[in-house]
């Protein structure tokens, strides 16, 4: 199924590690030069492999599921606040890069980006 709406808000459902039923929350954005997509984990909601685990894989079936060239994808991940004393459940966003080899993305690599640099990011202009 093709998406060519400029947005998208939704939950997702993917296959994870070793077919793991799983999902996540998901946003898409298209802009006339790239593809912004946030996926957001779903923590007790989602009852397979988190995004993070499986995120070069995850990446390369959204590109063919969602017609996205691998070119034009910009990849955030994003952990919602879990309202908890504990900083690992702050709310976070990461830029996640990769390597592109035999028609699939790999190795990738983890960026922190703060939540006013994604509101300037993805604001359609």
């Amino acid at each position: 199924m093709m998406t060519e709406t400029k947005y998208v808000d939704d939950i997702y459902d993917y296959k994870g590690l070793w077919d793991a039923p799983s999902k996540c929350g998901l946003k898409i954005i298209r802009k006339s030069d790239e593809v912004i997509v946030i996926a957001t984990d779903l923590y007790d909601k989602n009852p397979g492999t988190s995004v993070t685990d499986c995120c070069a894989m995850f990446a390369t079936k959204l590109c063919e599921e969602k017609n996205i060239n691998h070119k034009d994808l910009v990849f955030i991940e994003h952990t919602p606040d879990l309202k908890s004393k504990l900083s690992f459940n702050n709310e976070t966003f990461y830029r996640v890069e990769f390597d592109w080899s035999d028609d699939k993305f790999c190795n990738p690599k983890w960026q922190s980006v703060s939540k006013k640099e994604i509101n300037d990011f993805i604001e359609i202009k």
